[in-house]
């Protein structure tokens, strides 16, 4: 059964190797979880958390070694200490600085939440831990900032941005703005936007405006569908709309 689960594992784990100059002295080392890798295979950062849909991570480490040919490893457990993936290669260093890595591609329908840990190691100068946490995705967490309507100019500045937060319990959502808020089925302004969530999916909440006066036809309260396009953006598509209608864009403001 081992060998069945190693088989399988290498199918989504990629592994690479590139020189650096971070380690200083030899046999010395460091290891990092990062969310991706830039054209140079260089890590765009550093985190200790990643949410299921992010699809894809690198555990990234970095040894001094002599020159020589060396035997390096990488293993991936999940929360549960089952091994996720498992690779093991050769490398011949002319000295100095190695840098190697492994991915994996997270699957919703089989990876699961938890503390995680990943063991990489270079036959002869020891294995080197890092622990990181696999979370839910949390729409509500993506959410909750500052965000601005993305076709107007200085849509970030106080007087124009949209603060969103949440109650403690997540039920209600709520949309602030200094200089006001107005929904498409009124004319009406809002210093402050209460939105009551009915239901919610992995890039949806499913909400009503409390207290919203306008109506549908039948005398029903609009939904209104909070649809997150990315992690830096999102639009409102309203109840009677047709299908693949949507608001314009608001984009998250990062200060």
């Amino acid at each position: 059964m081992k060998s069945i689960i190693f088989s399988l594992a290498l199918v989504f784990l990629s592994t690479g190797y590139s020189m650096a100059k971070n380690v200083d002295h030899v046999g010395g080392y460091r290891v990092f979880v990062t969310s991706g890798l830039d054209s140079s295979g260089l890590p765009v950062d550093k985190i200790d958390t990643i949410k299921l849909d992010h699809e894809q991570f690198y555990v990234y480490s970095e040894w001094n070694v002599p020159a020589g040919k060396y035997r390096y490893s990488c293993v991936i457990y999940d929360g549960n200490r089952n091994i996720v993936n498992s690779q093991h290669n050769t490398y011949e260093s002319d000295g100095g600085n190695l840098s190697f890595w492994c991915s994996h591609y997270l699957d919703k329908s089989v990876n699961k939440p938890g503390d995680w840990y990943a063991e990489m190691g270079i036959e002869g100068y020891g294995t080197a831990e890092i622990y990181f946490n696999v979370q839910e995705d949390d729409i509500r967490s993506v959410l909750a900032g500052k965000w601005g309507w993305a076709s107007q100019k200085n849509k970030c500045a106080p007087e124009h941005s949209i603060t969103i937060t949440f109650n403690d319990t997540g039920s209600k959502m709520y949309h602030s703005s200094q200089s006001g808020l107005a929904l498409t089925t009124s004319e009406e302004t809002y210093d402050r936007i209460v939105y009551s969530i009915l239901a919610e999916g992995d890039k949806l909440l499913r909400t009503i405006v409390i207290n919203e006066t306008q109506k549908t036809e039948e005398g029903e309260m609009f939904l209104w569908d909070l649809i997150l396009k990315d992690d830096k953006s999102f639009c409102w598509k309203q109840s009677e709309w047709p299908e693949g209608h949507c608001t314009e864009r608001l984009v998250r403001c990062e200060n």
